[in-house]
């Protein structure tokens, strides 16, 4: 368990501190291993984090934040794949399921879009088996300028989520 750098000095807001506070209080109580990963410019896609030296498209675990008919849902995919809405409705047997707004993001994890920290306390989550594959995956932390590398069985474990199939690759473009 480390940190390149003290966290303090890439938070902007008291709220950025208490949310990193937070996240590595959680994560030294499972003691789990894991890194934060502090930079100087802020990381907000899976693309960017491949183009800044992180690890491969794959590597990168974003979160999305989903709304249903029965609350909402942390899901977290590779970065070289997209959410399948249709798996996720008939895996978790739902009629509708969507992409949170940006303001639903604001107030189910307190993070901004682009920013969602892969774990999130008290929200449902759903990790796609393909994450399984990889050794190590990074995601937010919440935080723009820093980035969580941490084992997916880890991540299982502590959001105690559900994993299934529910991606699909990317169309080659």
């Amino acid at each position: 368990m480390n940190e390149i750098q003290s966290h303090r000095q890439v938070a902007t807001s008291d709220k950025q501190v208490t949310r990193l506070d937070q996240l590595r209080e959680t994560l030294n109580a499972a003691q789990v291993n894991y890194t934060l990963l502090v930079h100087d410019l802020a990381v907000r896609s899976a693309q960017e984090g491949a183009e800044r030296g992180f690890g491969e498209l794959a590597d990168m675990a974003p979160t999305f934040i989903l709304r249903s008919e029965t609350g909402y849902l942390a899901a977290v995919i590779r970065g070289d794949t997209r959410l399948s809405y249709k798996k996720i409705k008939r895996a978790l047997k739902l009629k509708d399921i969507c992409l949170a707004t940006p303001e639903q993001v604001r107030q189910v994890t307190g993070s901004e879009v682009g920013y969602v920290s892969l774990l999130n306390v008290g929200v449902a989550t759903i990790i796609d088996s393909r994450v399984t594959e990889l050794d190590t995956i990074y995601g937010g932390c919440g935080v723009p300028c820093c980035t969580l590398k941490i084992s997916p069985q880890d991540l299982i474990a502590l959001a105690q989520a559900q994993v299934f199939d529910f991606a699909e690759p990317k169309d080659k473009a």
